[in-house]
């Protein structure tokens, strides 16, 4: 009969729907996991940035700290080097 055969019908594209909307379904879940690992690895190379900005930071204070210790030094050795010659221009006049 023409009415069962439009049912049939009816149901087969219902039964098609469903059948999509199961796939879209799982390939939503899919996105939703791929997701949230690309959610879970930009946070984690955001706090590497951040340790990454922080040691550089750490590294240029010290590298100044390092320059001004020089600076102190070679100060400090120059003053050697002009007292030496002192003593040594002194010892020769006396000798």
């Amino acid at each position: 009969n023409e009415r069962s055969l439009q049912v049939e019908a009816q149901l087969q594209v219902v039964q098609k729907l469903e059948e999509k909307e199961r796939g879209l379904q799982s390939a939503l879940g899919a996105v939703e996991k791929e997701l949230s690992l690309r959610s879970q690895a930009l946070e984690l190379h955001k706090r590497k940035a951040v340790e990454a900005a922080q040691l550089a930071e750490d590294l240029r204070a010290q590298g100044e700290h390092v320059q001004a210790r020089l600076r102190e030094l070679q100060v400090c050795a120059a003053e050697n080097r002009a007292a030496k010659d002192k003593e040594s221009l002194s010892l020769k006049r006396a000798q």
